[in-house]
């Protein structure tokens, strides 16, 4: 192929990238003086480059996986044209052009679109409603090639003065064009005799086909309410495979009195075909919403994740109510043995907060697609674990793998392919804590008395130290959660 100029050459292998599913960098440029003779274009996972960073610290990205495809640009002698004289169309790894559009190179705002940008700057038009008027004008944001983070103004939003009334018969026409638009997008409406909204609850098509993946542990959170009609605002949340938080149905409710309660569980599980979740999460006391200092919080968390039974978490709770003047505190003398990390999310502008967490698990599903973690060990299971595993996890798991390093793992009992192992993980210079390790050869499974897989569904250093001593290669499928 010839071209009348380098740019265009450029640009066509880049628009070729975008529909076959990579990016592309210039690898190199040869030059005579002023003037540039040819020039390598190659796929931008190119290269593997060595760092003088020990692999055991390394936890960056690397995309480099020596790519092999390229295009190789020359100019024709007293033509005045470029040509295509070399390409090369395989890769080392799978393109994805669903996926290509995140890439940052493909990420592109146009004049038109800035100057848009410009004017509801100077309107005082917030960046996230900027951002959906040009998902809406391209029939959604799939469409576009460029996402939220690239539209960097700071604009204030325009309050309508509209009356609750009207409000609730446009919310009511909001409803019915989501459904129109998609048939599985559920919502019910209940609206009080002035025609003021009384309950409202809604789920699209993704929140409803995510519960099935990430529906097994729910948080229901009702601590934010609209800011003109005093509406609880009430938010059903769950966790992907990136740990990120992901809606799964929001609502509005008049007052959080027992028979609204009722009437939304039950709602949403009509939303959801009657699947109720595994684990129910949330936090209704009202007394109790800020009552704790952010200090005592992380001494909290730290009793919850670091008793290891029911008797040391007894001990470690008394022992911080003591601490903190709480003995006498009756909603704390009786802990539940539960709890969670999760973070509910608030509703903003409707679906707002919703596309900005398709979103982010978008970025990040691209992310995890175009780019490795490098693995800390020479370990084949945590290579087992970085080819199935999303980067959030992966690092999760890494963690482990270096704790290893302050393990010492001693075998005590074995009979019948069943071996009782003593690990002690040094945590001070002079401290070690002991953990209890069994391991079943014939069923292939392991268990430590820190709990970790089964309170996070991740491997311990414990349990990959005993794995370790045991030369095991791969474990077994039970201990890759999807």
């Amino acid at each position: 192929m010839t071209f009348t100029t380098l740019e265009d050459a450029g640009k066509f292998y880049r628009n070729y990238a975008k529909v076959a599913g990579f990016s592309t960098r210039v690898r190199s440029t040869n030059r005579k003086g002023n003037e540039i003779k040819n020039q390598l274009i190659t796929c931008s996972r190119e290269g593997k480059w060595k760092s003088k960073i020990s692999p055991t610290e390394k936890t960056n990205l690397t995309a480099g996986l020596n790519c092999p495809a390229r295009i190789y640009i020359h100019t024709l002698k007293d033509v005045g044209a470029w040509i295509i004289s070399k390409v090369v169309l395989d890769h080392s790894h799978p393109c994805c052009p669903s996926k290509a559009e995140m890439l940052k190179q493909h990420r592109k705002l146009s004049m038109s679109i800035r100057r848009t940008i410009e004017n509801n700057e100077e309107a005082g038009i917030r960046p996230s409603k900027t951002y959906q008027s040009f998902v809406a004008a391209a029939g959604g944001h799939r469409e576009l090639n460029f996402i939220e983070k690239n539209v960097r103004n700071y604009i204030t939003r325009e309050v309508r003065n509209v009356s609750e009334q009207e409000d609730a018969k446009e919310f009511g026409k909001y409803l019915l064009r989501m459904k129109e638009k998609n048939q599985n997008f559920f919502f019910e409406l209940e609206l009080e005799e002035d025609q003021s909204i009384k309950f409202a609850s809604w789920a699209d098509a993704r929140s409803r086909a995510a519960f099935e993946y990430f529906g097994d542990v729910i948080s229901f959170d009702t601590t934010y309410n609209t800011n003109r009609y005093n509406l609880v605002c009430g938010s059903f949340v769950g966790v992907n495979h990136h740990g990120q938080s992901t809606l799964l149905g929001c609502s509005l409710m008049k007052n959080e009195e027992i028979e609204s309660f009722k009437w939304l569980f039950q709602c949403w599980l009509r939303c959801m075909g009657g699947n109720a979740p595994k684990g129910f999460l949330t936090d209704q006391c009202a007394s109790m919403k800020r009552a704790l200092e952010a200090y005592i919080e992380q001494q909290m968390s730290e009793v919850v994740w670091n008793s290891h039974s029911k008797d040391s978490f007894d001990r470690n709770w008394n022992e911080f109510l003591l601490n903190f003047g709480l003995v006498d505190n009756k909603s704390l003398c009786r802990p539940s043995y539960m709890s969670s990390n999760l973070s509910g999310s608030p509703l903003l502008g409707r679906d707002e907060k919703h596309t900005k967490e398709e979103q982010a698990e978008r970025e990040s599903d691209a992310a995890d697609f175009h780019t490795v973690i490098p693995c800390a060990t020479k370990s084949s299971i945590e290579a087992q674990f970085q080819d199935v595993y999303t980067h959030q996890k992966f690092r999760e798991l890494q963690a482990q793998f270096r704790g290893k390093v302050n393990c010492i793992t001693r075998l005590t009992n074995s009979a019948l392919g069943y071996s009782v192992y003593e690990v002690r993980e040094q945590v001070f210079s002079s401290i070690f804590n002991k953990f209890v390790v069994t391991y079943d050869s014939v069923a292939a499974e392991i268990k430590c008395q820190c709990l970790l897989f089964e309170s996070r569904g991740i491997l311990c250093r414990h349990a990959l130290s005993v794995l370790s001593f045991e030369q095991v290669s791969q474990v077994s499928p039970r201990y890759i959660l999807e």
